[in-house]
């Protein structure tokens, strides 16, 4: 019984590393995607693209131009945004249950 509760919680520990590192892994790829939403805002049938995003209480919008690779690659960059931040909110959950049955 000895043995088998010790390998359970040297497993728990390593899955709560592997946890701690992917976070940190995440939150540095957060750090270099633009934040905010793509938001367009027609003029004389003409479309321009802003990025949009709060600091603080302010608003900031950031033009990015028109339709082109570099609108679509701002989408592309939001979109991983999200994707990362459910996962992290993911992983977050899973590190505070890894955190609890290792007795932390």
């Amino acid at each position: 019984m000895v043995i088998s509760m010790s390998l359970l919680t040297q497993i728990v520990l390593e899955e709560k590393r592997r946890i701690e590192n992917m976070i940190a892994e995440y939150e540095r790829a957060l750090a270099v995607l633009p934040k905010g939403t793509l938001v367009s805002k027609t003029v004389k049938n003409n479309t321009y693209y802003y990025l949009q995003y709060r600091e603080g209480k302010k608003t900031v919008s950031e033009y990015v131009g028109r339709a082109s690779e570099q609108t679509e690659r701002v989408k592309a960059q939001i979109e991983r945004r999200k994707q990362i931040e459910a996962m992290l909110k993911t992983l977050r959950g899973e590190y505070a249950l890894a955190r609890k049955m290792s007795g932390e």
